[in-house]
């Protein structure tokens, strides 16, 4: 793979390392990546991409559509209504039990 130095959009040079890359809670190995020593903004190139898209599509996690839901009242909680299609996905049982999580500001994960 050809390193190429370049500037960093915030001023900053990158670098190159070996690092664990983590991509959707999936660990993809040590691979080469750029980094900047100014902001630490982090960068797959190429090489390394095609590995983490490959661990990826294993996983069934790459490439699936987002689905649109509604939100509304029920007693004093708020319901979800899960699309068929990921339900029978994720082989979701009527009465099964999880866990739900907030992760930032608008976004959580329910985990089975």
């Amino acid at each position: 793979m050809k390193k190429l130095n370049y500037p960093c959009p915030c001023g900053g040079k990158i670098k190159w390392k070996k690092d664990e890359v983590m991509m959707e809670g999936i660990n993809c190995g040590i691979l080469d990546i750029e980094y900047c020593e100014k902001c630490g903004e982090e960068y797959l190139p190429d090489d390394s991409f095609k590995i983490v898209e490959e661990k990826l599509k294993e996983k069934g996690l790459w490439g699936t559509k987002r689905e649109k839901v509604s939100f509304w009242k029920s007693g004093n909680s708020v319901t979800l209504r899960v699309p068929t299609k990921i339900a029978k996905e994720l082989n979701l049982k009527p009465k099964e039990e999880g866990h739900i999580y907030k992760e930032g500001d608008r976004k959580f994960v329910v985990e089975l």
